[in-house]
């Protein structure tokens, strides 16, 4: 089974850029990343109901003693959200793929400066073909004007997206051992939701640009129950399967986002973006089988 909630997650994840382009056309993105925490909020809640679980017995104590940890990881997840929405919304549908490597490079810094874990070759040589595979892929074959003018920005926004979900993944494991990780998650996506409430209330953008259509509403609920279940199964699915799977299956996220913008939005996938892609993914592999190796020793 955790192979299958791997694969699930991934997939379930490839479709968020889709998502994210079916809303766009009525919403705001600062209402889109409102509207992704408030109906995962929801989905948690109802996956909470369904398993008839109740918060857990020490819940009060374990908030005062993380609170801080959990509003670090509410804004830090409400910031990589909005600055991928953002992204999202004005470039093509796949170019979130570019926040993976972009976070799997903060958790390996932060591993060695916070964790003090050490940094060998393995990791060095992940680090590196993250970082070429995100240039690669903002280069796309272009000239210096035009990958410095037209897609550095793009570039940027994704990279400081996956900073921010790699801190939000870090003040996952800083309130690991005192809280349940759904109760983590919905307390942090509460948080978030208040706070993703003030842009579109500062900005007036409350109300769409015109009455959403099917698409649009499947899209909202759907990108909701991925930000509250995705994050639940891929918790549930990591203890389940062999550690040096878990980066190889999370990273098929970067092949069926890929085929999603071809299929539903015959957006060009140059050579450049699948290279680029193919780089991350080994890098993301590499950084992970090193401390894979590391923690067994």
């Amino acid at each position: 089974m955790g192979y299958i909630y791997l694969l699930l997650v991934a997939l379930m994840f490839s479709l968020g850029g889709t998502s994210v382009r079916m809303i766009r056309p009525f919403f705001s993105p600062s209402m889109i990343t409102l509207m992704r925490f408030v109906v995962g909020v929801f989905w948690l809640l109802m996956l909470k109901l369904v398993k008839k679980k109740r918060f857990q017995p020490d819940f009060a104590q374990a908030f005062r003693k993380h609170w801080k940890w959990l509003a670090f990881g509410a804004v830090a997840k409400m910031v990589a959200y909005s600055l991928e929405n953002i992204g999202l919304s004005i470039g093509v549908s796949y170019g979130n793929i570019l926040t993976q490597p972009a976070q799997m490079i903060l958790l390996t810094v932060l591993g060695v400066l916070v964790l003090k874990e050490g940094m060998n070759a393995w990791k060095w040589t992940g680090v590196i073909l993250c970082v070429t595979g995100i240039l690669l892929i903002s280069w796309n074959g272009l000239s210096v004007d035009a990958f410095l003018g037209e897609n550095m920005p793009l570039t940027i926004l994704y990279v400081l997206s996956g900073i921010c979900a790699g801190l939000f993944i870090f003040a996952q494991k800083k309130v690991a051992n005192d809280f349940d990780i759904l109760d983590s998650n919905l307390v942090m996506f509460s948080m978030a939701s208040l706070l993703a409430l003030f842009v579109p209330a500062a900005q007036g953008n409350f109300l769409p640009a015109a009455v959403p259509d099917w698409k649009c509403v499947i899209a909202i609920l759907y990108f909701g129950f991925v930000t509250g279940i995705g994050f639940y199964l891929n918790a549930k699915a990591i203890p389940l399967v062999p550690f040096q799977m878990v980066a190889i299956l999370q990273s098929t996220m970067v092949l069926f986002s890929l085929v999603w913008g071809y299929l539903f939005f015959q957006e060009q996938i140059t050579g450049w973006i699948i290279s680029g892609a193919v780089l991350f993914v080994i890098g993301i592999v590499c950084v992970n089988l090193a401390s894979n190796r590391a923690n067994a020793k």
